[in-house]
Parts: structure tokens; sequence; C-alpha cells
């Protein structure tokens, strides 16, 4: 029993992109949060925790690398230890690059696996593992997938493999661990950051004209976090009609 009153969120690859506009969603959610990095240069993190702050919610800053086992088992011993409890994870730490077919080789293959799938199933057992203790139920596990899971990417066939991997983990840990965790996954398609220059693919194949927004995915999370008491095993794909 945790006699930790708040809840707790762990967000993973939190320190910027899209995974600093989630940390800073579930602050206002009012979360205590664990915000794991890794490669962010500490003058970002800084400016990150102070900004997740104003909130008037705790945020604890914890570098660990999410493709090696003994660095996420650390960082749940730790959130085991100082919180005694945990009511959210947002898998979001993943990388992403174009890799041409040829070039494909084992090396690369298990980067992509490590950091973009391992990192999650490992993430999902550690968290589970405390989750089921909790006094409050259900908990809730977010994965951040991709619609590159679900088309022929072929310029980027590590990275669609790797989450094509996440969306099936997401049903399988969903079926596994209700009814105490909901576990569902996103898939956005491109998102315009705005503060980015990004590759973008032609807008005239998304049906809504236009690319996903933050504000999309966040409205999404938002309802999982808050409101879903039920909804678990899905992959909710935001890409404004680019898959149909």
């Amino acid at each position: 029993m945790s006699i930790y009153t708040n809840k707790v969120a762990l967000i993973t690859g939190g320190s910027r992109r899209l995974g600093k506009e989630i940390a800073k969603l579930i602050a206002e959610c009012n979360y205590d949060i664990v915000l794991n990095y890794f490669k962010t240069p500490p003058d970002m993190v800084k400016s990150t925790i102070e900004e997740l702050s104003k909130n008037s919610v705790e945020v604890i800053p914890y570098k660990a690398d999410f493709s090696k086992e003994d660095e996420i088992k650390r960082i749940y011993y730790y959130i085991s230890d100082r919180f005694k409890r945990l009511d959210l994870v947002v898998n979001n730490a993943a990388i992403f690059r174009k890799v041409d077919f040829f070039d494909i080789n084992s090396s690369i293959i298990d980067e992509f696996y490590n950091t973009n799938l391992k990192s999650i199933v490992i993430s999902t057992i550690e968290a589970a593992k405390i989750m089921l203790k909790n006094d409050e139920k259900p908990c809730k596990i977010i994965n951040i997938a991709s619609i590159g899971g679900i088309q022929n990417w072929t310029n980027f066939i590590p990275y669609s493999l790797s989450k094509a991997g996440v969306i099936k983990f997401t049903f399988l840990s969903a079926k596994r661990l209700a009814p105490d965790i909901l576990v569902n996954c996103i898939s956005p398609a491109t998102i315009d950051m705005k503060d980015e220059k990004l590759e973008l693919d032609d807008i005239s194949t998304y049906p809504m004209k236009r690319y996903s927004k933050v504000d999309d995915i966040k409205s999404l999370i938002k309802f999982l976090v808050l409101e879903n008491k039920y909804i678990t095993g899905h992959n909710f794909i935001v890409d404004g009609g680019k898959t149909l």
C-alpha cells in the first residue's frame, strides 16, 4: 500500500518534441512526473522541468537509456522506492530515420528493436509490477506507435517493423493485464511540430488536407488519462484519414 497520495506518471523521452508536449499535458492533469531523458542537453532538460513545475506538481528528471534493460529496471526501482505507486506510463522514447533497403544489417535492426520495441516490452513488464500493487485502478499505459507500423514505408523498414511490433505488443499486453491496467497505443501520421524543419510527405494524401498537430495527439491522451475506464487494447490512428 502506498502512502503517497498524488498520482504518479512516467514519461519516456519526455524532455523534447512530442514527449515534452505530452509531459506538459500530464502535468496539467496534476500528475507528479518522472521525466525520462537520455541525449537531451542539460539546459534543455532544465528548461522543460521549470516549465512543467509551473503546474505545482513534482517533476523529477531521470537520465536513462531505454535501449538497455538494466537502465529501464533501474528507473522503475527508483519509482517503486520513491513513490510506492505508479498510475500512468507513456512509452514515447524512440528513434526514427531513413535506412536504405540494402544498408540494413543486424546492427541497425538491433538498434531499432532495442530502442523502439524491446524498451516498451520491458517498460510495460516493470510498470505492471508496480501498478498491480496500486489501491486505485485501473492504471494506464499508453504506447506511442506510428502509422509506419501499418503502412509499407520501404525507406524506413527497421523503424516500421519496430512500430508494428509496438502495436501488436499493445494488443497482447492489454489482454494479459486487464482489468487492472488499460493498455492502448496511438499511431500518429506526420506531426507538424512548427518549430522543426521536417521532410514532410505529400499533404494531398491526407483527406483532412493538413498534417497532424500536437493538439490532435494531446486531446486523445487527455481522454485516455482522465476519462477512460474501459477501453483497452486499441490502436488509435491519428492521421487525418491518410491510411484510408
